[in-house]
C-alpha cells in the first residue's frame, strides 16, 4: 500500500512539504527533515512511522507542523492511489 517507485516517494514528500509550507512555523527544520526523507525514501509508511517517530522529542509547534506534513502526506498518498 506505501511502496512507491522512489521518485513516486520522493514526489509525493516533495508537494506535501511545498502545498503546507505556508502553514508551516519550523519551516527550516521541518525543510531539513524533508531532504533527509527525500533520499532515503523508501515507502511512504516508512517516512510517515519515522515522523510519528520523531514527534515525542521535539516541542509542540514542530510536533504540530510534522502533524501537518503528516496529513498532507496521506492525503496525497490516498489522490494518487485512487487515480
Amino acid at each position: 500500500m506505501g511502496v512507491y517507485p522512489p521518485n513516486d516517494c520522493q514526489e509525493i514528500i516533495r508537494s506535501a512539504f511545498d502545498n503546507v509550507a505556508a502553514h508551516i512555523f519550523n519551516l527550516s527544520a521541518l525543510q531539513m527533515a524533508v531532504d533527509e526523507f527525500v533520499t532515503e525514501c523508501i515507502s511512504i509508511d516508512s517516512v510517515v512511522r519515522d515522523l510519528e517517530s520523531r514527534m515525542d522529542e521535539v516541542e509542540i509547534t514542530l510536533r504540530t507542523d510534522m502533524r501537518i506534513l503528516i496529513n498532507e502526506i496521506q492525503h496525497l498518498r490516498k489522490r494518487k492511489s485512487s487515480r
